[in-house]
Order: C-alpha cells, then sequence, then structure tokens
C-alpha cells in the first residue's frame, strides 16, 4: 500500500509504502507521480517513510526505479528516508547509486523526528 501527499509550500513530496507494496501499487505511484509533477518546482525534496513496510515486491522494483528515475529527472535535490529496518534500506541504498546524480542527496533515519533535522 502507498500514500503520496504534496506539500506546495515546502516544495516536498511525502511518501509512505506500508504493509504489503506491489509491482501494481508501484505501477499506480508511478502514474500518480507523473500526473501531479506540475505541483513541485524543481529542487524539490522526498520524504519517504518506510517504518510501516512489511514487504516490499521484487517485481514492484522496476516501475519503483522508473519513479527514482523520474524524481532525477524532474529535479529532486533531496531524499530523506525513514525506515528501521536495515534491509528496506539496504535495496534502496544501492539503487539510488544508479539512478540519482551526484547531486542529490540521500540520507537514511530511523525516525520521523531525526529525519525533521533535514527538512
Amino acid at each position: 500500500m502507498y500514500l503520496l501527499e504534496i506539500d506546495q509550500t515546502h516544495n516536498r513530496t511525502h511518501l509512505t509504502l506500508s504493509d504489503h507494496f506491489d509491482e501494481s501499487e508501484a505501477k499506480s505511484l508511478l502514474d500518480e507521480f507523473q500526473q501531479r509533477i506540475g505541483e513541485l518546482k524543481p529542487d524539490f525534496h522526498v520524504l519517504c517513510d518506510l517504518t510501516t513496510l512489511d514487504e516490499f515486491e521484487s517485481e514492484a522494483r522496476t516501475h519503483f526505479r522508473e519513479l527514482m528515475d523520474y524524481f532525477n529527472g524532474n529535479g529532486v535535490r533531496k531524499i530523506i528516508r525513514i525506515t528501521s529496518k536495515p534491509l528496506h534500506d539496504f535495496g534502496l541504498t544501492v539503487m539510488s547509486h544508479f539512478h540519482y546524480g551526484n547531486d542529490v542527496h540521500v540520507i537514511t533515519c530511523e525516525t520521523f523526528k531525526e529525519a525533521q533535522k533535514h527538512l
């Protein structure tokens, strides 16, 4: 499951992945973000909350990689991930090296309180 929120005032998107995140949800997330990109300006930030994610299906990775490329191609400057489960972050960290440019800062935090320091 996912929830995508856009905060135009702070030029950021808040993305929550929870429970079971599968291929169809990853495709829907990509489609929704592509439709809503106009709500953000270049140099936007992404806050990605993985604290309630139980399973990230391997089939969802293709669309999620496309989303990462779309973020990169549309001016993302900072990605802040919140996860208390290191295994969830490991795969995303590896993918980040291939899908984000050197000017995109990727930060991983264990709590929302810690993430707020980077917003």
